[in-house]
């Protein structure tokens, strides 16, 4: 998580200040979103938003909005550390709660497949031993 540090002068107290980047990564990460997952909901690469996280590029500002509405944050926590009120991250809505809930439905669904196929596998090399 990128952080930057501000020499110790009579405008700076020399904490360490999380850069935007930082900002972005730790607010994925606290939602528990992949990096995959958040920029497909954003309709950007996950290479975009790996470079957003590291610094080397910095996202437009309908992302930087949009970002903040998935993440549940204010605009202003990612360019000020401002409106971020330490609370757990928020479901999101519209299209991009919708994408979410179907992604959470198809995973528990793939799960439970998962489960069946493991059961049936367990039996047939029970049946396998036996011969």
């Amino acid at each position: 998580m990128p952080k930057r540090k501000d020499p110790a002068n009579v405008l700076s107290d020399g904490i360490m200040d999380m850069t935007l980047g930082g900002r972005i990564f730790a607010c994925r990460e606290k939602s528990g979103l992949s990096t995959e997952m958040l920029a497909s909901l954003l309709g950007v690469r996950p290479a975009t938003l790996k470079a957003w996280e590291n610094d080397r590029s910095e996202p437009r500002v309908n992302k930087i909005v949009a970002l903040a509405g998935i993440l549940g944050v204010s605009p202003t926590y990612f360019l000020a550390e401002e409106g971020f009120k330490g609370g757990s991250v928020g479901i999101p809505r519209g299209r991009a709660g919708k994408l979410l809930q179907k992604l959470k439905q198809e995973m528990a669904e793939i799960d439970e497949e998962q489960k069946q196929l493991t059961r049936r596998l367990h039996k047939i090399k029970l049946l396998v031993d036996r011969l």
